[in-house]
């Protein structure tokens, strides 16, 4: 049944202290052990979760790293792990597809394409559709059906314009409540197809990047044909740089990736690529040693040992929660 969800106020979402045994899992002195499907909650103090991914200089992802070999540092103060995971981490991955109506030819190859990334869940995984045309629709919400997730894209048709931050913030309000109603530790993926500019949205860049910046979900960008790809030829293409600007700039900030395919015929390719990315990926989460409250935000870094010769990438930094006045 498809959900047609409204813009709605965010506010700041972080997982808590939970302990979990995966494939490659760490856990400190004292806690529990349990599955990563089911963690138990425990004293309710914020931990910060990021997904890392690790690549060398040519972009192969490095596996087989601890946790001893990461350091992260929140403004340039360094952190202790509380927890570590690199295998068996469940994946919840949402396909944010542009069904306005300049999508009518390159829809099949779409459907296609997305499918294929969908057939590469694992049966821990889930798989929601979002449709972005003038509003936003979720036609297949979280699942771990994958029938019912393909038969979701095989469903949608295009009409009308581009509402794409509204699209945008709806996906991630839906990953902040799957959040918060699901207590195991699940890995957020965000993955968007777009051919075109924002032309239909109340919200705007800033709105949806401040709010991205308050959830930790992995914002994957695939802008067909190039169409925001940063080369102006005019003028007038201004807005066509603001949107490569924005997109970019959305995904870099979440530890992301951004794609310009030419042609619809490489999105097989590229949806393939993000399907390996997110199964290299590493998870870890850390309980700031700065008191929160303050609403500030934090920017983190996460470093590996020089003689990996690799780079580690994820989330450009979070907003601590603000204390509400009178507690």
């Amino acid at each position: 049944m498809k959900t047609t969800v409204s813009v709605m106020h965010s506010f700041s979402s972080r997982w808590t202290v939970a302990a979990f045994t995966a494939a490659c899992a760490l856990t400190l002195p004292g806690q529990s052990r349990v599955d990563a499907q089911g963690v138990r909650l425990k004293s309710g103090i914020a931990m910060v979760p990021l997904t890392v991914t690790v690549t060398d200089t040519t972009g192969k992802y490095v596996r087989g790293l601890t946790a001893d070999d990461f350091r992260v540092f929140e403004d340039d103060v360094q952190q202790s792990l509380s927890f570590f995971a690199c295998d068996e981490v469940p994946v919840d991955v949402a396909l944010v597809l542009d069904t306005s109506g300049s999508m009518r030819a390159d829809l099949p190859l779409v459907q296609a394409a997305a499918t294929g990334l969908v057939r590469k869940l694992r049966p821990i995984d889930r798989g929601a559709v979002v449709e972005v045309k003038d509003t936003a629709g979720i036609p297949q919400p979280f699942t771990s059906d994958q029938g019912q997730v393909e038969a979701a894209i095989r469903g949608l048709s295009t009409s009308g314009s581009t509402a794409l931050y509204d699209g945008l913030y709806v996906v991630l309000k839906e990953f902040e409540r799957e959040r918060r109603t699901n207590v195991g530790v699940r890995r957020q993926i965000l993955v968007l197809l777009s051919d075109g500019l924002d032309t239909r949205s109340h919200l705007s860049f800033e709105d949806v990047m401040a709010f991205a910046r308050r959830v930790d979900v992995s914002i994957y960008v695939i802008a067909l044909k190039g169409d925001v790809a940063p080369t102006p030829r005019s003028a007038s293409d201004g807005h066509i740089l603001h949107a490569a600007y924005a997109m970019g700039t959305v995904a870099r900030e979440s530890g992301g990736r951004t794609f310009f395919p030419k042609s619809a015929r490489e999105l097989p390719a590229i949806y393939s690529a993000i399907a390996e990315e997110f199964v290299n990926q590493y998870e870890l989460g850390y309980i700031p040693t700065r008191p929160g409250g303050d609403g500030a935000f934090r920017r983190v870094t996460v470093r590996v040992p020089p003689q990996t010769n690799a780079l580690a990438r994820t989330r450009s930094g979070y907003y601590a929660a603000r204390t509400r006045a009178g507690m």
